[in-house]
């Protein structure tokens, strides 16, 4: 009965608006405000999370329409989630049919379900912008293996961080048609667009956050989504020994970022190893709250936290610390910004040696390393080169 209603509450009985523009997954909120801006679009929830089902005769016999581009002959092993699948796909279809989109952007780049409307559609030109640091467990972890039709990334346009990401995908036998290593696009916009960095730092670290619930639970299996939840419990532990340590035998002082807006188990995690040796900002997300602190400060250190690589861009101290020696969190391509395994006396001359070196040295030291982990120009910044595609692709199709 509880699933009945739920899915009840999602059903619309009209159309979805008519926009030449659509949003794929209702995490919008960037796309509209950094890139779309004064163009209107229509955003379609994507099934399982926050999805609405749009329900109209016209939308029926559309969806109707396009079953026969399901080759159900030649998929005769064909499972109920896949077959699910295929028909939800033709319905996606047909509500962007009913919209009359020209253009389809995502900023869930690791979505199967927009790789596959990609070689679906031709009528219309989609994007994925890419919102994360790609890793192993992205490009080959989490896919299921050959010769499965989704053991490989096959999709038209991706804006992507930077060439490391192309090199990371086309290692792993992956199909993009077309690469555009534009880099961060909320990491980009804040620093070409709000940024205002303080004269003087106020604190010598920045920890960035990657505290997820979920990792801390007990942890039953071993499916994918346990293995990562006890490799990021790892590198965060290791991690966050080796700071408290250095905070005790130092003076520095230390910021923490936290992942999440307003979670109070998080800050409560944090405040429970380093007390008062650190201090909690709060998160607001949409205000650029990491980005603000993290140039309150004179270096950044994570796991692999995707703002690594954003400020890392902007020529930023900043640290990688694959303290589990981890291939998952391997960052090579950074240089003397990258430190790996457990010598916990390594890892204090590593800090110590960055703080001291004067910003000239380390800027010239990792300028093309950070170029190729993300490819970020401030004078060209993501968000305007995503935008002038939009207006590109919708002038060319009239």
């Amino acid at each position: 009965m509880v699933a009945l209603a739920e899915f009840m509450s999602r059903l619309r009985f009209a159309n979805p608006g008519k926009n030449n523009v659509a949003i794929m997954h209702a995490d919008d909120y960037w796309i509209k405000e950094l890139v779309l801006k004064d163009l209107s679009s229509t955003t379609l929830g994507i099934y399982p999370e926050n999805y609405i089902i749009y329900l109209t005769p016209r939308l029926i016999a559309r969806t109707l329409s396009r079953l026969r581009f399901i080759d159900f002959g030649v998929k005769k092993e064909m499972t109920i989630k896949g077959l699910f699948r295929e028909i939800y796909g033709q319905y996606i279809l047909a509500c962007l049919d009913q919209m009359h989109a020209k253009v389809v952007l995502t900023s869930i780049d690791n979505s199967g379900f927009f790789h596959n409307l990609t070689r679906m559609d031709r009528r219309r030109t989609y994007f994925a912008i890419q919102n994360g640091t790609r890793t192993l467990a992205c490009v080959r972890d989490s896919l299921p293996a050959p010769p499965h039709p989704l053991s490989t990334i096959s999709m038209t346009n991706f804006f992507c961080f930077g060439k490391r990401d192309i090199d990371l995908f086309k290692a792993h036998g992956h199909m993009i048609d077309s690469y555009l290593p534009v880099g961060s696009l909320v990491g980009g916009y804040y620093k070409s667009v709000v940024s205002a960095p303080a004269k003087e730092r106020k604190f010598d670290l920045c920890l960035v956050s990657q505290w997820h619930e979920h990792f801390f639970d007990e942890i039953v299996g071993d499916d994918f989504p346990q293995q990562v939840a006890r490799r990021v419990r790892t590198g965060m532990e290791g991690l966050n020994n080796f700071l408290l340590r250095l905070l005790s035998e130092t003076n520095l002082s230390m910021l923490i970022c936290p992942r999440n807006d307003v979670v109070a188990a998080e800050c409560q995690y944090y405040e429970s190893i380093f007390g008062n040796r650190a201090t909690i900002i709060n998160s607001v997300r949409s205000e650029f709250s990491t980005y603000r602190a993290v140039e309150q400060c004179k270096l950044v250190i994570a796991l692999n936290s995707t703002t690594l690589a954003e400020v890392f861009a902007w020529g930023q101290k900043v640290l990688w610390c694959n303290v589990p020696d981890d291939e998952h969190y391997e960052m090579p391509e950074a240089d003397i910004s990258y430190f790996h395994g457990g010598n916990y006396n390594a890892f204090k001359g590593r800090v110590l040696g960055l703080l001291e070196m004067p910003q000239d040295n380390y800027e010239k030291l990792t300028r093309e390393g950070a170029r190729y982990i993300c490819n970020f120009d401030p004078m060209n910044p993501p968000h305007e080169i995503i935008r002038s595609a939009v207006i590109n692709t919708l002038s060319n199709s009239n």
